[in-house]
């Protein structure tokens, strides 16, 4: 072990010999070269430097001058360049406060044009408010109901046309506005009513034939005796159609003494009619007849002496003739 660490010594010795042998071999090679470049340096005389250095005061000149020259000749050309630019642009800028210009008043004359409409607009939405007004206030004035039965055929087809006139009316002033439907809802709401108190005025003739027995005292039939008759008797044969006089409610379906198998119906409006001596009846209490309806058969069920339909029309509980009504 220690011959080898002696060994180890011996050769790291002779490292450091070589190394340094070397470092001054290089020092006197460099050594050598700088002795040599200023003996070349001495050689050379003085006007020799002389000429050199004014060579490269004058290169170093000219090359000032042509840089400063060729400097300023660009910078015109910019300059110029630039110039024509802004003379562009000046020339855009005019056109455009032209164009701004004719702008400007165009708005205002349109602005003018839209002030004048929408002042007529106004005028005309005035006008049709009052005309609105107006034509409400006569929609809520006419008296349609509670007349009808006064009222001849002309009458109430010239009140059908006037409805129908109304609204046509309305439609060309107000159109389909929600103003224009607010008058036709009430302009309908009336024509309903009175179409309605018509429909449940009894001047449907019920049933085919003739008057065999009219309304008001009369002999009875069976017994010779006078006796008031508060309806009108319609003869024809068993099973002919009977029709409801008008609109109404069935109130009554069934046999009565003297009557025999009648039905009632109340119309709503104070009036009442009745149909008896009936062979069958179609409608059962509770049903909503129209006028016209087919409700019942021609009979001769109770006190008769031959098939026929007893017709009676009762106002606010009084008996009254149905021949004003149906005739």
């Amino acid at each position: 072990m220690a011959r080898k660490k002696k060994g180890i010594i011996l050769m790291n010795e002779q490292s450091n010999e070589t190394q340094k042998e070397n470092n001054t071999a290089k020092q006197s090679f460099v050594k050598s070269l700088l002795q040599a470049a200023v003996e070349e340096i001495k050689s050379i005389s003085n006007g020799a430097i002389v000429m050199v250095l004014v060579c490269a005061v004058i290169s170093v000149l000219g090359i000032g001058l042509f840089a400063s020259k060729a400097e300023n000749q660009q910078l015109a050309k910019d300059k110029a360049g630039l110039s024509d630019k802004l003379s562009e642009k000046n020339d855009q800028i005019n056109k455009l406060e032209e164009s701004l210009e004719e702008t400007q008043k165009d708005v205002a004359e349109k602005n003018e044009i839209i002030q004048n409409q929408q002042e007529e607009i106004e005028n005309s939405q005035i006008e049709k408010e009052q005309i609105g007004e107006a034509l409400k206030e006569q929609i809520g004035n006419l008296d349609l109901t509670g007349s009808a039965a006064a009222r001849s055929d002309g009458e109430i087809n010239s009140i059908e046309n006037s409805i129908a006139e109304t609204e046509l009316l309305i439609r060309d002033y107000f159109g389909y506005t929600e103003q224009g439907n607010e008058l036709i809802s009430a302009l309908y709401e009336k024509a309903d009513a009175f179409r309605d108190e018509l429909d449940r005025y009894p001047d449907f003739y019920p049933t085919e034939g003739g008057v065999g027995s009219p309304f008001g005292y009369r002999k009875d039939p069976i017994n010779g005796n006078t006796k008031f008759h508060t309806g009108i008797d319609l003869g024809s044969f068993t099973g002919t159609p009977i029709f409801a006089a008008a609109k109404g409610e069935v109130t009554y379906v069934g046999f009565e003494t003297g009557y025999g198998l009648y039905v009632l119906v109340d119309h709503g409006n104070g009036f009442e009619t009745k149909y008896a001596h009936l062979n069958e009846a179609f409608v059962q209490v509770g049903d909503m007849v129209e006028k016209g309806d087919h409700i019942a058969a021609m009979g001769a069920t109770g006190r008769v002496t031959g098939p026929h339909l007893h017709f009676e029309v009762v106002l606010n509980g009084e008996f009254k003739n149905p021949a004003d009504y149906i005739m």
